[in-house]
């Protein structure tokens, strides 16, 4: 499971809002050169005749899927070739902003930070903040095209999300990253998220995820700053453990 780093900024007013949704995606920026290169299945996502793109490769399930929910002209033409490139994140999340503007809201992303959204105009509560982030998502499809960049970032090869987890799990214990001693198979019991459909459970596993790593996180899962901080990105057992949740199938 990734969860993400919910670290303050500098700006004021500006807060860091990862969700499970992103995939969230906070990477090292060792991986930033592969990230940069785009993600792509096989294919170049045409169909013979000009008509509706068709899909091959690993993810095609999931381009063709994305592709035909996509609400808008940017968000298809991104994805109708099988490719999604670091530019066009980008570019798609300044049609997310163009939504978010009007409300003093401001998003960035990156494969190294997740989302990251503040307030520079207003004071919006934290409900009403997610409202407006949850409906302009869903006008530009910009948490959909980076969330499918970024798994495929993750996991080229579009492997079983179970045995990813699972994966991930013996990169920690490999590597001496847990906290203290716990099973695989308790922890994906307690603290794994893939196929959870119960929305509390989901939380609740997300939750002990959180605080089980805490020493790899410079804020509570609240947001709050963590105390129990110790090992930043720059860090060898901070490097290595997003790098064991950015990839684990190479640690």
């Amino acid at each position: 499971m990734i969860n993400g780093d919910t670290t303050a900024s500098a700006g004021a007013g500006w807060r860091r809002i990862v969700t499970a949704a992103m995939l969230l995606p906070v990477f090292l920026g060792l991986l930033l050169g592969l990230a940069a290169c785009g993600q792509t299945s096989t294919g170049d996502g045409r169909s013979a005749d000009g008509g509706e793109p068709s899909f091959s490769g690993p993810y095609a399930a999931e381009f063709k899927r994305t592709y035909e929910k996509a609400p808008t002209d940017l968000a298809r033409n991104i994805l109708k070739d099988g490719r999604i490139t670091q530019a066009e994140v980008q570019e798609i999340y300044d049609a997310y902003n163009t939504c978010l503007e009007p409300y003093g809201l401001q998003a960035s992303w990156s494969v190294d930070q997740g989302e990251t959204v503040g307030q520079y105009r207003g004071a919006l509560s934290d409900e009403k903040q997610l409202e407006i982030m949850d409906d302009c998502q869903t006008k530009t499809y910009a948490g959909s095209v980076s969330s499918l960049y970024a798994t495929m970032n993750r996991n080229p090869d579009n492997i079983n999300q179970e045995t990813l987890a699972r994966k991930t799990y013996q990169c920690y214990a490999k590597y001496d990253l847990l906290p203290s001693p716990i099973s695989e198979d308790e922890y994906m019991s307690t603290m794994n998220t893939v196929n959870l459909t119960d929305g509390s459970r989901f939380e609740a596993n997300q939750r002990r995820w959180h605080e089980f790593f805490g020493e790899y996180m410079s804020a509570t899962y609240d947001g709050k700053p963590n105390p129990n901080y110790r090992y930043d990105g720059e860090s060898e057992k901070g490097r290595q453990f997003w790098a064991c949740n950015q990839d684990p199938l190479h640690q």
